[in-house]
């Protein structure tokens, strides 16, 4: 068997369709994951599917079956059924002097070969050779559609309606005159390599930050994050799932051959010349491998502090923030709310050539000038609280810290802004007030937190009205205990081609910023409760979330049920 792959692999460098270091890092692989040496070279993409048709039928010396000739009478179908015939990737073609004519994609299975010959009771069975595409096409047509193909379709059909691949270029980020084995992309790529690039395509138009691929029983599932939320794009059949999960794999630098673990990977492409970074993250499931991928549009750059929509009082608090020489200022909210925009902005907005600014992201998501950026890596013992103590070392004026996640690096974050250096940070908390609490509760002692912390900013993300679809609404039924009584003018999106029929179009910030002055400081020094420091805040002229989601509804840029939806409802007055 090692002899005919070995052929097999010769025979396709012969016909200068792959390279011997091709060939060399595909038998590689096929050894781990067992796999036909043909359909890693397509999951790969290093040679199309008829190619691999055509060198199979020249070296075992079979016909090839192009799709046609199948006699789909009912006798044929009795003698193998569907489930069978798309389990093993076989069809029975016709039967001529008792001998069966079977279309294979893996002419080679002779266990299969000697199953179908006992179960038809045909002692001979004669393979032909046939591409995955081809087949599933042909099976589809001798026995008709199935339940699991999505909306009536089938693989074949969902493999056709895919658009030729764009302007799409997938960047290996490899050494210097190196050249990376996987780094080949056609214009005539197969059916599932052009799937996995429609998908990243499509979502890049449709301003996803997140793409979803879930297995389900029957089918798998892609959906899109839009403004915050998902929304479903496509399904495809099972049939082709592990060679989509295998070719984002190998985009990702992933193992293909690890399927019960989690694996985290990214992969880089350019999109008419605009560089995109995608993070891979694989998880495995009940019904297989589940990938996450977020998008990270280069295009969209970064946001200046006028961008973020911030209110003005909130802008000018903040500037008078920054603007000191050493402090912390924590920006606060639940994954997806922008605290990492607004900390890039500020960012932004305060580098110069006399300052000495270093981040710790995990990971990094935009890359800035002038900046010295530290990307976590736990594998080899880099995380927050490693590299904060080694920027310590650097001689840092500002210094941001993508998370605080433990009290290791609550401590030394805020040991490092007691000592003359600008911190900035993010936590997952539910307001500003609250996020004094969860200070506390993470073990640091009061009189820390009240000396360093010099203002909190707690935000949301909002989802837009859409302007081309935009019409007065009535009042909601339910306005969330008089919440919004006093909006005499409601509108809503009644959904157009524009917004996808969701009657959302883009994404607004609401924001609540607590300054962390005197008065304050001598209450979280004397560790009082949340309803003290809420109340101190409140006479000291706190606007919270809902304050600012409210006037985004009177203003008519958003909608009363997606603030019920995102913003929580607001603190009871002592």
């Amino acid at each position: 068997m090692n002899l005919v792959r070995k052929k097999f692999g010769e025979l396709l460098v012969d016909a200068k369709i792959i390279d011997e270091q091709q060939l060399a890092y595909a038998l590689s692989l096929q050894k781990e994951t067992r796999q036909r040496l043909g359909q890693v070279l397509i999951d790969l993409g290093y040679a199309g599917e008829q190619e691999i048709v055509e060198a199979l039928s020249i070296q075992l010396s079979l016909h090839v079956f192009h799709g046609e000739g199948a006699s789909a009478d009912a006798e044929m179908k009795a003698l193998i059924p569907k489930d069978l015939a798309l389990k093993k990737g076989v069809l029975p073609v016709c039967v001529e002097n008792r001998k069966l004519y079977l279309a294979m994609t893996n002419p080679l299975d002779f266990q299969t070969i000697n199953e179908i010959s006992f179960r038809t009771g045909r002692t001979s069975v004669i393979p032909l050779v046939a591409g995955e595409s081809t087949l599933l096409e042909a099976i589809e047509k001798f026995y008709g559609n199935t339940e699991s193909a999505p909306e009536g379709k089938s693989t074949w059909e969902v493999l056709q309606e895919i658009q030729e691949t764009e302007n799409i270029e997938f960047v290996q980020e490899t050494q210097e005159d190196e050249k990376d084995p996987r780094d080949v992309f056609g214009s005539d790529d197969p059916p599932i390599i052009r799937l996995v690039t429609i998908i990243l395509s499509n979502a890049i138009k449709a301003r996803s930050s997140d793409i979803h691929i879930e297995p389900r029983e029957k089918d798998v599932r892609v959906r899109y994050r839009v403004d915050g939320s998902l929304r479903e794009a496509l399904t495809f059949p099972n049939q082709i799932k592990n060679h989509v999960i295998s070719r984002i794999k190998i985009l990702a630098n992933l193992d293909i051959t690890k399927k019960r673990t989690p694996q985290d990977g990214s992969a880089c492409l350019k999109v008419e010349g605009t560089s995109i970074d995608l993070r891979v993250s694989v998880l495995p499931s009940i019904h297989g491998e589940k990938i996450v991928i977020r998008v990270l549009n280069h295009n969209m750059g970064t946001k200046s502090l006028e961008d973020l929509g911030l209110p003005e009082d909130t802008h000018e608090r903040l500037l008078k923030a920054f603007s000191q020489p050493q402090g912390m200022l924590l920006v606060t909210g639940p994954t997806g709310s922008g605290k990492t925009t607004t900390l890039y902005a500020i960012l932004n907005r305060i580098r110069s050539d006399s300052e000495n600014i270093v981040t710790i992201e995990d990971p990094v998501e935009y890359k800035i000038d002038n900046l010295t950026q530290v990307m976590v890596n736990e594998s080899v013992g880099l995380t927050f609280a490693n590299a904060l103590r080694s920027i310590l070392r650097q001689d840092p004026d500002i210094i941001m810290v993508g998370e605080i996640r433990d009290l290791e690096t609550a401590e030394i974050a805020i040991r490092s802004a007691l000592t003359g250096h600008l911190v900035f940070s993010t936590l997952h908390t539910n307001d500003t007030v609250a996020t004094i609490a969860r200070l506390t509760d993470m073990g640091l002692p009061p009189y820390f937190i009240s000396s360093a912390l010099s203002g909190i900013l707690a935000q949301r993300l909002l989802r837009r009205i859409c302007e081309n679809c935009k019409v007065p609404a009535e009042p909601p039924v339910d306005t969330g205990a008089g919440i919004f009584a006093g909006i005499k003018q409601f509108y809503k999106g009644e959904g157009c081609p524009a917004c996808s029929n969701t009657g959302y179009y883009g994404q607004t910030g609401v924001y609540e910023y607590l300054e962390v002055g005197s008065s304050l400081k001598m209450l979280i020094s004397d560790n009082r409760n949340e309803d003290a420091l809420f109340e101190a805040a409140r006479r000291n002229g706190l606007k919270t979330l809902m304050d600012a989601a409210i006037a985004k509804v009177a203003a008519g840029i958003t909608t009363p049920q997606e603030v019920l939806s995102k913003i929580p409802l607001p603190r009871t007055e002592p």
